[in-house]
């Protein structure tokens, strides 16, 4: 299986989540390997330095993987975040920013399906699944625009190939996680997440990072007649 922006936060506990279930994991990401001294014990484990907006690198990791597996079960795309100027809206975000949130949180999770769709055709498994991770930025304004309008047009581009990769066999979902901080931003600003974030929930603690690896693992191996679906992971956050 494929996990792209494998390095972040999030990703990371999907990638754990999947290593400790025997699967064979390999993970791409813009940042050199932070994880090697965690995952060192997995054999099953391989990463390779890959920016998602980059046409060629995607190809160069495709060839890559079809040389050495010829195939593979499952697609997570992982990759995206905001960008810095538009916290205080659209009149702080520079037209600069515009373009990198638009390429990096949309257009490269088009680059990445279209790129290894050929690979997810060659399994001849039925179990194919691709998981899009998006965020409920698209579903309720949180003043990040861009960052919506990219995020929403994960959900768009996600229900456009349901059917048309279903006659393939293959699964197409979108998970949408709340507000998951890390136990570091936790520690040195808890009182921002508690204050601004906190009293939005309808549960009474933060979404986990290993709550999404949780929900991504049920859509890929445990829930297989789901397709076509936004699965929000937010503790009730946007109830």
């Amino acid at each position: 299986m494929l996990i792209t922006g494998g390095d972040g936060h999030i990703a990371k506990e999907i990638v754990k989540k999947y290593l400790q279930a025997g699967s064979i994991v390999i993970a791409t990401d813009i940042h050199e390997n932070t994880t090697s001294h965690e995952f060192r014990n997995y054999e099953n484990y391989e990463y390779y330095k890959v920016d998602s907006t980059n046409i060629e690198e995607l190809k160069d990791i495709h060839k890559k993987i079809k040389g050495k597996y010829g195939r593979i079960t499952h697609l997570i795309s992982a990759v995206g975040r905001p960008m810095k100027t538009e916290i205080d809206g659209i009149e702080s975000v520079t037209f600069k920013e515009i373009e990198k949130s638009i390429s990096l949180n949309l257009t490269s999770h088009i680059y990445t399906v279209k790129i290894f769709l050929d690979l997810l055709e060659k399994e001849t498994g039925t179990n194919k699944t691709i998981t899009l991770i998006s965020s409920i930025n698209a579903l309720k304004s949180f003043n990040l625009p861009v960052y919506s309008s990219a995020k929403a047009g994960i959900y768009g581009f996600m229900k456009s190939l349901t059917k048309e990769l279903g006659r393939k066999n293959i699964r197409i979902n979108v998970i949408s996680p709340g507000t998951v901080p890390t136990m570091e931003e936790m520690q040195s600003n808890g009182n921002f997440y508690n204050y601004r974030y906190k009293e939005m929930l309808a549960l009474n603690e933060f979404t986990r990072q290993t709550d999404i690896a949780d929900a991504v693992y049920a859509l890929t191996n445990i829930t297989k007649a789901i397709t076509g679906q936004n699965i929000v992971v937010d503790s009730g956050q946007i109830s």
